[in-house]
């Protein structure tokens, strides 16, 4: 089979876009930024200002091409990150971490602090991207934002489709073996590992967006591979907090080409919606702070003055205790009657 027909057949089940890293030299993209490793460089795009940053993450055999069109929608309204992971693109670094999805999310999260852009972060994840971002919001819980897939690859996919669809789990594994080479071979092979650890590790609480695809080349329907995605895609809402699951009408696997515009609103949207809660969760402490100021208020104004007497008791039982001879009091005795007046004569 020709490298042009796996491409266009395996691309939707593997996420594979070969051509960039098998044929193509240098990024699209313009490089920014670097960070040097052991063997080279990991290059990287930055553009545009502001927070949260927005931080693409490609798919296995993606550099960071297949952004464009939303890297373009987006720089004029948000920081937005890119990079080639090393043995990518640009990136011809040895790689410091392991090739499965903790260790990217590792990386990524490690060349971002190293480049001095600080968190908060919107992930924004393609296909294995968008496992690997998954692996980040749950290793790094506290400087995620927002959270959004593009037809990612859910954790259970490969186990999956070896029991549902195992004829074409073997046919991918083997003609895999044949085509990838390298940092992609590693990539493929570690692609399930460390998932499993993740399940039990804290879920940020904050918006998400799951977007999937509508276009299925008929193989992928026939055999049932199409099928089987369709019934992990729910799975997501309870890994993300999502709320739930977004067709993108007329998209194929890769919605930020076919349909860029959508992805950028989806992003724009989980913007939105943190600032929503930022402002909600102010106005909340705002509320609870007036109130405990008003209940300290009214708890002062309930407490009792003690009277004059009393006071004056107090001033007394002091000066007792000082020396002063106690004031004697003279023994009780019954008040006087009161005088009995005579009775008038009786008219005679």
């Amino acid at each position: 089979m020709s490298l042009l027909r796996w491409r266009r057949w395996s691309a939707p089940v593997l996420s594979l876009s070969l051509l960039p890293v098998l044929l193509a030299g240098c990024s699209a993209m313009p490089n920014t930024g670097m960070q040097r490793l052991v063997g080279g460089p990991v290059v990287y795009t930055l553009v545009g200002q502001g927070k949260p940053v927005v931080v693409l993450q490609s798919s296995i055999g993606d550099g960071r091409d297949p952004w464009i069109p939303v890297l373009s929608e987006l720089r004029g309204r948000y920081s937005v990150f890119a990079y080639d992971r090393p043995g990518y693109g640009d990136s011809t670094a040895t790689p410091p971490t392991p090739r499965n999805p903790c260790g990217i999310a590792t990386e990524l999260h490690d060349l971002l602090h190293a480049a001095g852009i600080q968190p908060p972060y919107v992930l924004v994840g393609h296909s294995m991207g968008g496992l690997y971002q998954y692996a980040f919001s749950r290793l790094y819980p506290d400087e995620v934002a927002g959270l959004v897939l593009v037809d990612a690859v859910h954790p259970m996919h490969t186990r999956r489709m070896q029991v549902e669809v195992p004829l074409m789990a073997n046919m991918l594994e083997s003609m895999s073996r044949r085509v990838f080479r390298g940092i992609l071979q590693v990539e493929y092979n570690m692609q399930i590992e460390c998932v499993d650890a993740l399940l039990p590790k804290r879920r940020p609480n904050v918006p998400v967006r799951v977007l999937t695809r509508t276009v299925y080349t008929p193989e992928e329907t026939i055999s049932g591979f199409e099928a089987m995605v369709h019934g992990l895609e729910p799975n997501w809402l309870p890994l993300t907090g999502g709320k739930r699951i977004e067709p993108v009408p007329g998209a194929g696997h890769y919605i930020q080409r076919d349909k860029p515009e959508v992805v950028a609103q989806a992003v724009d949207e989980v913007v939105q919606e943190i600032h929503a809660r930022a402002e909600a969760a102010s106005a909340a402490a705002s509320a609870a702070s007036a109130a405990s100021a008003a209940s300290a208020a009214s708890a002062a104004a309930a407490v009792p003055v003690a009277p004059a007497a009393s006071a004056a008791s107090s001033v007394a039982t002091e000066l007792r205790g000082a020396g002063t001879p106690a004031p004697t009091r003279a023994a009780s005795s019954p008040a006087p009657a009161p005088a009995l007046k005579p009775a008038a004569s009786a008219p005679r």
